[in-house]
């Protein structure tokens, strides 16, 4: 990677950021669109930034590290580079069937569970047996970014996803469900074409990796296979929408009987599994998704035998290779801060929005991805702008198609923004520059925009 390339184009960006303030004044909605004087950005503000980032945001960078530390721990046990290897082994010669099932699988997932960041978990161990395979790293980049961004493009009822967009504009979650799937399928297949496309061309590149060693090639890896199986359909389970999306207060009930739970007059259960932090699930976070995964590398790491040092040591340097990604996100939160601490974005998006009457696709596809570009998080992504468009276009009927169009732009700007959490932290690990990353993928990008576009059009039209 051209040296410290992430870091300047996140700069850059933040730059970016900064000026908006210096030209464009504040503009916030309330009941009616309020413009303020200019309040710039300056220097040492972003000094200020730290502590409302860690305190806001702090849970990504952690579950970044965390993930670091839980594959610090299986690169120090041989069972996991048998795995691997059984694993490319098995499909030697069927790569592309590898391929394609990981890109529908991440995609399900997302679409339905919303595990967008979370599904970094899972990222480090695809991506090794990708390399294995003799593919590139882009082309690994392209499994696993493209197919979460695709799986937030097409979401159909995953609440983290939609949940703000869907409150704003007073729809429920069903509200175009065979819209969100015909994008989901539109999307799957222009990723996998692209993707199986771009493999074959450069596959056996012999680019440098890193990747576990095996001492002992009769090591047992099933310990492994269960717990990381384990901690992946937890993490389902926990993240699915099961009472506001399904109805389901079934995980609800369990909750409290185990949280109300006495051995006398004590509440065992609430105080060893922490009452006033522990929720249910459907309602789990990334804080909760990294203690899961360090109580899983634990428990990996006694089936192997290894001494308590033995882990830490692993941990702690899988944490150390995670520390640059960490790094990275913590300065894609400081444009996040900005567009929040200084609303400039709707000065901007004021003249887009009214250039024509009603609803239009294409200003509106611009408003939302800009505003996914600056806002990073879905909740500040929609409640930034949606208000104000909500009162600007008075005809509830589109409100369905806007939530399409919004929920879509957000998950094309995971794939190519420069403020994309998921593809930063990964091209960070693969220790590739944006550049190459966007060599690899503007085919599918545009393809995506171009389709996503298309039936846009034909939904206004039918």
């Amino acid at each position: 990677m051209k040296k410290h390339n992430l870091f300047k184009v996140i700069g850059i960006t933040i730059i970016v950021a900064i000026l908006l303030t210096w030209i464009f004044p504040i503009t916030y909605f309330g009941y009616s669109l309020t413009e303020e004087a200019r309040m710039q950005v300056g220097l040492f503000e972003l000094f200020t930034y730290g502590p409302t980032i860690f305190n806001y945001f702090g849970s990504i960078i952690f579950y970044v590290l965390v993930v670091g530390g839980f594959y610090g721990v299986l690169h120090k046990i041989d069972g996991y580079r048998n795995l691997l290897d059984k694993i490319v082994d098995k499909f030697k010669g069927k790569e592309n069937i590898f391929l394609s099932a990981v890109m529908i699988l991440l995609a399900i997932i997302t679409s339905m569970a919303g595990l967008t960041n979370a599904l970094l978990f899972v990222f480090p161990f695809i991506i090794s047996i990708i390399l294995m395979m003799g593919y590139n790293k882009s082309t690994a980049a392209l499994t696993t970014v493209g197919a979460v961004a695709i799986g937030l493009i097409g979401t159909t009822i995953s609440a983290t996803n939609i949940n703000t967009i869907v409150g704003i504009l007073g729809l429920d979650f069903s509200s175009e469900l065979f819209t969100k799937a015909i994008i989901l399928l539109v999307g799957l297949v222009l990723l996998i074409f692209n993707t199986l496309s771009y493999a074959k061309k450069h596959k056996n590149e012999n680019e440098e990796i890193e990747l576990p060693v095996s001492k002992d090639s009769k090591k047992r890896s099933w310990p492994i296979i269960l717990i990381v199986d384990l901690i992946l359909v937890i993490m389902i389970l926990a993240s699915l929408s099961w009472d506001s999306v399904f109805g389901v207060k079934l995980f609800d009930t369990i909750h409290e009987s185990v949280m109300t739970a006495k051995i006398g007059d004590f509440a065992i259960f609430g105080k060893l599994l922490g009452e006033t932090t522990l929720v249910p699930f459907g309602k789990w976070t990334l804080m909760e998704l990294s203690a899961l995964i360090v109580f899983g590398a634990g428990i990996i790491s006694l089936c192997y035998r290894k001494s308590f040092n033995e882990f830490i040591e692993g941990f702690l340097s899988g944490v150390k290779k995670a520390l640059q990604p960490a790094i990275l996100v913590f300065l894609i939160y400081i444009v996040l801060v900005i567009a929040v601490t200084h609303p400039v974005l709707l000065a901007i998006f004021k003249p887009i929005l009214t250039a024509t009457s009603g609803f239009n696709v294409f200003t509106m596809s611009i408003v939302s991805f800009i505003s996914s570009v600056f806002n990073v998080e879905p909740y500040y992504i929609a409640s930034s702008v949606l208000p104000y468009v909500a009162s600007i276009i008075t005809d509830v009927e589109t409100y369905p198609l806007i939530a399409v169009v919004w929920q879509a732009m957000q998950g094309l700007a995971v794939l190519v923004a420069p403020t994309s959490i998921l593809l930063i932290a990964t091209l960070s690990y693969l220790n590739i520059s944006f550049w190459q990353w966007f060599k690899a993928s503007w085919k599918l990008i545009l393809e995506v925009l171009v389709a996503l576009l298309l039936i846009f059009t034909i939904l206004i039209l039918i």
